[in-house]
């Protein structure tokens, strides 16, 4: 046999050692896909169509996470509502109580007196409604929902998230005591009493100016009354700023806007914000004849007309009034607006399940095979190599005789 022949032999050989191990690879991919009933198990196998579905992967488990967000949004909102219809519902119970018995009210002190118990209950009722809670976070605290929002102080001043909410910048009787013990520690406790009480005389709250006003008749030293006027007017800005802030304050929850940041803020477009402000809600400051907007301070006041020794029946009028014209103020544009923001939820939670839907179907696409067109490839790869065994095999038993002639 001639040297020639030999080494067309042994690349013959050679070329179908290749072929046999390329049919043999080709069919344990097909029977794996058949097995796992995916295109493909390693990036190798298939590196445009691994990098396409990681994308995609990415793009759904983002739009799960807005759909979780929104979703919650939604359920807070829903808890927000149903706390404000059930304060609405306390809102024409004060209605009710305070035109029941109105007829004898003006010669009734027992009639008055029974109907402010009735307000003082309800005003207790109406705080915890205020106070509501959803997932353990305060729903009305506006960003701060660790923070309690509503508080009555030992004065009976209605408070959020410790300033007033008829005049946010006024200090209450207990800001006014610290400030005078804090002007002088030498001061004994009835020494501060006394001069908070020279310098609020019967109110409640005062501003910085008042305070400024009332200071001659303190009882205080010059350099005290200094120190107090400095004090009042640094904590009456402090919770001015405050006010402005938590008016201002925003707490944004990406549901699929396309979230995005503009010199460390988040554009207001690009997410939804969920910061409920309970001051927004119920009502805050005085109006122009200096009667509370909130509706708890409106009842406030109710309760404090009906206890005063000389009832105002006119008075008692203008409070009911207001408290009507309120109370159906937070029935149109309180809940009005929240049914708004409900609505635009639930249309962005079906748009996120419509687009979790399309993404999944890709990744299956991508990813996932069609079982009986696996089970056909299997079976023509299966094909493929019994004739490259059976080619193999003609091409050996040729080879050997040729080796042997």
């Amino acid at each position: 046999m001639n040297a020639g022949m030999r080494i067309t032999t042994n690349a013959m050989i050679r070329r179908y050692s290749t072929n046999l191990n390329n049919a043999l690879g080709d069919l344990d991919s097909k029977r794996n896909t058949v097995a796992t009933n995916r295109n493909f198990n390693k990036i190798a196998e298939d590196p445009a169509a691994a990098m396409k579905s990681f994308k995609l992967r990415s793009n759904f488990a983002r739009t799960e996470v807005q759909r979780a967000n929104t979703v919650d949004s939604l359920k807070k909102l829903d808890e927000v509502t149903s706390n404000v219809l059930r304060c609405a519902d306390m809102g024409r119970d004060f209605i009710d109580h305070s035109l029941r018995g109105y007829s004898g009210l003006a010669t009734e002190p027992e009639t008055r007196q029974s109907l402010k118990q009735s307000v003082d209950k309800l005003v207790e009722s109406f705080i915890q409604q205020m106070n509501g809670r959803y997932n353990e976070n305060f729903i009305f605290a506006g960003a701060s929902t660790k923070e309690l929002p509503f508080s009555i102080d030992e004065s009976g001043e209605l408070l959020y998230r410790g300033i007033s909410v008829d005049k946010p910048e006024a200090l209450t009787t207990d800001d006014l005591t610290n400030i005078v013990r804090e002007a002088d520690p030498a001061l004994t406790t009835d020494q501060v009493s006394e001069a908070v009480k020279n310098i609020m005389g019967d109110k409640t709250l005062i501003t910085s100016a008042g305070v400024s006003s009332a200071l001659a008749s303190s009882g205080l030293t010059t350099t005290q009354q200094q120190i107090v006027k400095d004090k009042a007017e640094a904590l009456g800005e402090t919770k001015q700023k405050k006010y402005e802030t938590y008016m201002n304050e925003h707490s944004y929850r990406d549901i699929g806007f396309g979230l995005k940041e503009e010199n460390g803020e988040v554009v207001s477009t690009s997410a939804f914000d969920t910061a409920v402000n309970g001051l927004q809600i119920f009502g805050h400051g005085l109006d122009k004849d200096g009667l509370p907007e909130n509706i708890v301070s409106l009842a406030q006041e109710l309760s404090k007309a009906l206890g005063a020794e000389d009832f105002d029946l006119e008075q008692y009028d203008k409070i009911v009034n207001k408290m009507r014209s309120n109370y159906n103020d937070m029935i149109d544009n309180g809940l009005a607006s929240l049914g708004t923001k409900a609505a635009f939820l639930e249309h962005t939670e079906d748009q996120l399940i419509e687009t979790s839907q399309i993404l999944n179907e890709q990744i299956s696409s991508l990813d996932f095979c069609d079982p009986a067109e696996a089970i056909t490839n299997l079976m023509w790869s299966q094909y493929a190599y019994n004739a490259t065994l059976k080619v193999g095999n003609t091409l050996l038993s040729n080879s050997f005789i040729d080796f042997m002639s």
